[in-house]
């Protein structure tokens, strides 16, 4: 079962990824404006940041995690 939320984890984190980029392309190539293109791009980098740095957090406190094995 492991298997399978790492497999999904990991195609959610791809579709998402492959959507942000469509997406800001799309922004940055229709957009005229240079102010509007650089801030579009820096918000969705400093998403991604955090996006990435939650996960981290969260895979670091489920290996110290003692109630793991406790079945409800």
């Amino acid at each position: 079962m492991k298997y399978f939320e790492n497999i999904g984890i990991i195609a959610i984190l791809g579709v998402w990824i492959s959507l942000t980029v469509w997406g800001m392309l799309q922004g940055v190539l229709e957009s005229r404006s240079l102010f509007a293109s650089t801030s579009i791009v820096i918000i969705w980098i400093g998403v991604l940041i955090l996006l990435i740095s939650t996960m981290i957090q969260r895979y670091k406190e489920s290996k110290k995690d003692p109630y793991k094995d406790v079945e409800i």
